[in-house]
């Protein structure tokens, strides 16, 4: 059985460029997606490229916000 591939968590707003669309690095097609490196690409084609290039991290998710729970104090 084939495994689901990894899918990438952009939830955060700076993913998603106001100012226009631009052609996807890895297709070509236009996309207003930013990579956390800004590269314009759609999110489906970095999850494919990602699946394509195990263990060279050019697309990564978001870091997982923190719980209510955690008690961590940042200085």
């Amino acid at each position: 059985m084939a495994q689901m591939p990894q899918l990438l968590q952009w939830r955060d707003s700076y993913h998603f460029d106001r100012r226009g669309d631009l052609p996807c690095a890895l297709c070509g097609g236009d996309t207003p997606m930013r990579s956390h490196q800004g590269e314009p690409v759609h999110k489906v084609c970095a999850e494919a490229w990602n699946e394509a290039h195990p263990g060279e991290p050019r697309f990564v998710s978001d870091a997982q916000p923190r719980r209510g729970n955690d008690r961590t104090v940042h200085a």
